[in-house]
């Protein structure tokens, strides 16, 4: 018994030395104006941005470009489904668009991962056929974090209007062992951020006063 203690302590320990984040939330103050008359918001392909030092030599622009925007896709689904369950735990008041359809939708108006950076927000929104756009974007790299090498992860989480002004944003970086899998941690920062999800009790909220 007293094993299994000491083996379930170092476990604990070993984890969140070797993996710790820090993270940031910002919210406008009339929020709940947006949240009344938001209808339907919808999760854009997620920009994926790698330091230059930390491309594998190997691969060619081309190879990271397509790397880049499987994993993109990917996220952008996986954030749809966590919210999702998020939202059969506690109830959203807006209705998230299916991202297949919000893919669609960019595709038809000539819009890709690779310059849907370039279009305006409004413009985006207007495409999509929603009230709000939920925007992500990563940065990796590698850094020396006391004298031991860590994957970088840097993440913004925004919710804009329609009209193109930041209404939400969560901030959240994460420093984890060299040896820890970057898409891991990527899905582990968007997890974090379904949870902090705002359009959930404000309205409840301002019902009961």
């Amino acid at each position: 018994m007293k094993i299994s203690k000491l083996l379930i302590v170092f476990l604990f320990t070993s984890f969140f030395s070797s993996t710790y984040s820090q993270s940031t939330i910002f919210k406008i103050n009339d929020f709940i104006v947006y949240q009344k008359i938001h209808k339907k918001i919808a999760i854009i392909p997620i920009d994926i941005t790698v330091d230059s030092k930390s491309m594998p030599r190997e691969l060619t622009v081309a190879d990271l470009n397509k790397l880049h925007e499987g994993e993109s896709m990917f996220l952008q689904d996986y954030f749809f489904a966590v919210n999702l369950n998020e939202n059969q735990n506690e109830k959203m008041t807006v209705e998230i668009q299916d991202v297949r359809k919000t893919n669609i939708l960019l595709e038809k108006n000539n819009v890709n991962f690779f310059n849907i950076s370039k279009v305006s927000k409004e413009d985006l929104a207007k495409f999509c056929e929603v009230d709000a756009l939920v925007v992500v974007f990563f940065y990796k790299s590698n850094q020396v974090v006391n004298e031991k090498p860590r994957n970088t992860i840097d993440s913004r989480v925004a919710i804009f209007d329609k009209n193109g002004k930041l209404l939400w944003e969560y901030y959240d970086t994460i420093f984890a062992a060299s040896d820890k899998n970057a898409l891991y941690l990527e899905k582990v920062i968007l997890e974090k951020a379904a949870k902090k999800m705002p359009y959930r009790d404000e309205i409840k909220e301002a019902k009961s006063k």
